[in-house]
């Protein structure tokens, strides 16, 4: 009766023990069940809500979105100079001397006249060689009839050959005389050798003028040039014909030239050879050794992609890159492009890779969005 009643226990403990652990089971599989069901309805609202998100951006008037303003890429023509310093120069810069010592008689023109080429400015006392120039006269008229009568006797072979030789070679030698004295009274006489104006008078009337004193300074402004030292490092990029834009900073005058002459000459001092390059100087502002800026072309191209250098950003790498704007669904869309400068100048570059012309740019703003990021466009 014991043993039957013991073991009566054990079996109902063993059926209740089984019963609990069915039980459990059962639970945990409906958790499981549970969960991967919300996992899968919570991925189907995500999608949904991104859906409708979508939908309320474009439809929405009211979200704010950063505002930016946008910047047509256009294809342009490109030019880079670079700039050098240059004095200004003209072949038609003269003192005048006078070659003959005495004093001077009259000065006939005054600082600032107009003169023509011939004209006379200064004249030098020369009495003495007038006085000299009239007595060698005098003797060549008795040489040259002497001359002619032993001509004619020696032409009817009466006389000798030797006083016929002396008469002519006293004859001729009187003509190179009077000749010499000529051109030292002309000396006397100090003419404009180009047209010009007069810059600068020297002496006085009733002063001395002595060989190597200057007299005068004549200067012709109509056709200056400007000289430049360019560094050797441009030898192969400066050549005659290129553009050249002159500008004179404390006149504020530009022109426009081009370069006539490059130096065939390295100067070993400082490394640079020269280039000239002509200007019309009619209004005559233009002065000899005045300082010029020249901005020298150097390169250029048809038709390249041309943006603003400052809508250029920078990554940690040193790329460069600009952000473009992309519509999408009527949505407007930043996106991060990077491109290759090939040149600068003036605030503008010239791009080699990355842009073909017609993007949009983020121009103001372009700081403060992100790849990806919506925005609104405001028309410049």
């Amino acid at each position: 009766m014991k043993n039957g009643i013991i073991i009566t226990i054990i079996a109902g403990v063993f059926a209740a023990c089984s019963g609990s652990s069915t039980s459990d089971l059962t639970e945990l599989d409906s958790l499981k069940n549970r969960r991967d069901s919300l996992k899968l309805s919570k991925d189907n609202l995500s999608a949904e809500i991104a859906a409708i998100e979508s939908q309320i951006a474009a439809l929405d008037t009211s979200k704010s979105l950063s505002l930016v303003t946008g910047y047509q890429v256009q294809r342009a023509d490109f030019k880079h100079y670079f700039e050098v310093y240059g004095t200004v120069e003209t072949d038609q810069n003269a003192q005048l001397f006078s070659e003959t010592g005495g004093k001077i008689t009259s000065i006939n023109v005054k600082e600032g006249d107009k003169v023509s080429k011939g004209q006379s400015l200064i004249t030098v006392d020369a009495s003495v060689l007038r006085e000299q120039e009239q007595e060698i006269k005098t003797r060549l008229e008795l040489a040259e009839t002497t001359f002619q009568k032993q001509k004619k006797l020696w032409d009817q072979q009466i006389g000798s050959e030797m006083q016929y030789l002396q008469s002519k070679n006293n004859r001729d030698a009187l003509k190179n005389s009077l000749e010499t004295i000529q051109a030292q009274i002309a000396m006397a006489n100090i003419k404009a050798p180009f047209d010009g104006v007069i810059d600068e008078v020297y002496p006085k009337q009733g002063e001395m003028a002595m060989p190597g004193l200057p007299l005068v300074r004549l200067i012709n402004l109509k056709n200056v040039y400007i000289k430049a030292d360019i560094s050797e490092n441009y030898l192969g990029r400066v050549k005659q014909g290129d553009a050249v834009e002159v500008s004179f900073p404390a006149m504020g005058i530009k022109k426009k030239s081009r370069i006539e002459r490059t130096g065939q000459f390295i100067n070993p001092g400082n490394r640079t050879f020269k280039i000239k390059t002509y200007l019309d100087n009619e209004d005559g502002k233009l002065m000899p050794n005045m300082v010029a800026l020249l901005e020298i072309q150097d390169y250029s191209k048809d038709s390249g992609v041309v943006v603003p250098s400052a809508m250029i950003l920078q990554g940690a790498g040193g790329q460069d890159y600009v952000y473009t704007i992309d519509s999408e669904e009527g949505i407007s869309v930043v996106r991060k492009t990077e491109i290759t400068v090939s040149n600068n100048y003036k605030g503008m570059a010239l791009i080699e890779k990355g842009l073909l012309g017609g993007e949009l740019l983020v121009d103001k703003g372009a700081r403060s969005v992100r790849n990806g990021q919506q925005v609104t466009v405001k028309e410049n």
